[in-house]
């Protein structure tokens, strides 16, 4: 977990100097012209997740998110989540669906770039699936819950590119357990 906030960090930071001085001259897109279209607009990105608390340490997965910004403090968001792990007997395996919002401020860096640390919460869909094999038998177990989910997390938005780095709190209560894993992503994406 923290090599990949370190990563995302790292990403941000890095990201940040260098697409603002390439976009200098470059401001056509319509989400920097001003007015009251500036920060709105539909996004689709693509990027990595997992699942991480005291009992649970997935292995990377893969997200794949959309979503609609309002304006500069209100965003829209739907996505699915992809991760699991796999142990000496077996391997268990989650998939998410979340719809939400994200509400924050998406605080202009220049003409062409915008940063936006936001607070984000809805409901997610999450199933768990487990296969594991003792002596000559296999057995599947599958368990769902409708739950809701907060977080919080940052999203770098440059002319028509975007990096997203969110961590949230699932609440969840899959058969017998109920436990708070964090999800935590970086995706990078598409702003229209």
């Amino acid at each position: 977990m923290k090599k990949l906030l370190a990563t995302a960090a790292l990403t941000l930071l890095t990201t940040t100097p260098m697409v603002a001085s390439a976009n200098q001259y470059h401001t056509h897109h319509h989400y920097h012209h001003g007015g009251a279209n500036a920060y709105q607009g539909p996004r689709v990105g693509l990027g990595i997740s997992y699942l991480s608390d005291r009992y649970i340490d997935t292995d990377t997965g893969f997200k794949l998110e959309g979503g609609y910004d309002f304006n500069r403090i209100i965003g829209f968001n739907l996505s699915y989540e992809e991760s699991g792990y796999d142990y000496k007997y077996g391997s268990v395996d989650f998939s998410t669906v979340k719809l939400g919002a994200d509400l924050g401020y998406a605080f202009p860096l220049s003409p062409s770039v915008s940063l936006k640390p936001y607070f984000s919460l809805g409901f997610h869909r999450t199933t768990e699936d487990h296969n594991w094999c003792e002596r000559k038998y296999c057995y599947h177990s599958s368990y769902t819950d409708t739950n809701t989910y907060y977080g919080f997390g940052v999203r770098l938005t440059a002319d028509m590119f975007y990096v997203n780095v969110s961590n949230e709190v699932l609440k969840l209560d899959l058969g017998p357990y109920r436990y708070e894993p964090d999800q935590i992503a970086v995706t990078v994406g598409l702003k229209f």
